[in-house]
């Protein structure tokens, strides 16, 4: 079949040299309702990750609300056994220095010589004791420090206060001496009035 064409030269020319549909600036308007869907996904997957994460929270403070009672108790019977603990504590503590009192009373009494007499005895400071009384002479004092000193529950014994003075019409000495206790001795305060008392 034979084709003719009729058109002018100047209509073949415009006809041939006509452009076609410019796909580069058709591209931007393909991509954008790609961005828009992925966009779009995007958010719906967020969404749903935010609302199981509400549906956990609420679960868990469900959870909470439920079990509540029983933390409530458990402080209750945590701050019980805690007040119980530190009366037995206390008690231990009076105990221990009620026992050692009448230890350190005891062996005291044990090395008092004869005609001196204590009338105070009071903790000077950790592991420390501070023995007052009256005597006769300086020589009875220095005698009960050597005793002291020979004593299983006492350190050294200083020499802390020496003075002059009169009871009943008599002249006497009065004297404070400070000495330590031996370990494991001096874990709890106290305080004493000894009792006079003739020694051995």
């Amino acid at each position: 079949m034979i084709r003719v064409n009729l058109l002018p030269r100047e209509e073949q020319a415009r006809s041939t040299s006509s452009p076609g549909p410019n796909l580069g600036a058709l591209a931007p308007f393909a991509i954008i309702p790609l961005v828009l869907g992925i966009i779009a996904v995007s958010a719906f997957l967020e969404r749903t990750k935010l609302t199981a994460l509400r549906q956990d929270v609420a679960e868990v403070r469900e959870e909470v609300r439920a079990i509540q009672p029983q933390v409530d108790r458990v402080n209750r019977l945590t701050a019980k056994r805690e007040e119980l603990e530190r009366r037995l504590d206390v008690i231990r503590q009076l105990d221990e220095g009620r026992f050692m009192s009448v230890r350190l009373m005891d062996d005291l009494g044990r090395h008092i010589p004869r005609y001196l007499w204590l009338t105070n005895m009071t903790q000077a400071g950790p592991g420390q004791v501070t023995v007052s009384g009256v005597t006769f002479s300086n020589l009875i004092v220095a005698d009960m420090m050597m005793r002291l000193e020979r004593s299983s529950m006492f350190g050294p014994v200083d020499l802390t206060q020496t003075e002059r003075g009169e009871i009943g019409g008599r002249e006497v000495i009065k004297f404070s001496v400070v000495t330590s206790m031996i370990d494991g001795e001096s874990s709890s305060d106290f305080t004493a009035d000894a009792y006079p008392k003739e020694g051995n």
